[in-house]
């Protein structure tokens, strides 16, 4: 089982199969900040039917997907990325990912075809986690903790993203990530 002390920014967060909350059903998290405090992450899993353009004034930001981060204040705008030469004072969450930094650089980028889709992320609320709490779920075997590989949070396409980490982890978790969505139609 996992130790909570594991937790950390840039570890994946993914949902057990049996994991009843809606919000939560196959997801995989990237875990943003984690501290006695609270812990904050995005679903990189939850892609809407929107895209950025429709909620943006005076941008053309071509077919940019927006994705679901949590149901934590959905009016909360947020992007990972892995450009830093193009976007500043992002904080580096693991060796290469980034989250935050300066929101019109980044608008630039997109803008301009300088960052392409598989360099950045765009997120309407949150998942989070006050003091304690997500290490509570951890114990209880809620989450299962994985490294983020970069590759796979920007290139894996988000309806296959659970089982490939999953299948990476190895031994068991190969057998969890064939696991039916409905088990009663087996």
């Amino acid at each position: 089982m996992p130790k909570p002390s594991e937790l950390k920014p840039g570890v994946l967060l993914i949902s057990e199969p049996f994991l009843e909350d809606p919000s939560f059903n196959r997801a995989v998290i990237l875990l943003c900040e984690h501290s006695s405090s609270h812990s904050f992450g995005l679903v990189l899993t939850q892609p809407q039917e929107v895209i950025l353009d429709s909620i943006m004034d005076a941008k053309v930001m071509g077919e940019l997907p927006l994705f679901a981060g949590g149901p934590v204040d959905p009016t909360i705008l947020q992007f990972i990325h892995r450009r830093p030469d193009l976007i500043q004072g992002g904080q580096e969450i693991t060796p290469g990912l980034f989250w935050a930094g300066d929101f019109e650089q980044a608008i630039e980028a997109v803008v301009d075809g300088t960052i392409s889709f598989q360099e950045i992320k765009f997120f309407i609320g949150y998942s989070g986690w006050s003091a304690g709490q997500l290490d509570r779920e951890i114990k209880s075997n809620a989450w299962i903790i994985s490294d983020a590989v970069i590759s796979d949070v920007f290139e894996v396409e988000p309806e296959k993203l659970w089982r490939k980490v999953l299948y990476q982890k190895g031994g068991n978790f190969r057998v969890l990530s064939t696991y039916p969505d409905d088990p009663r139609l087996n």
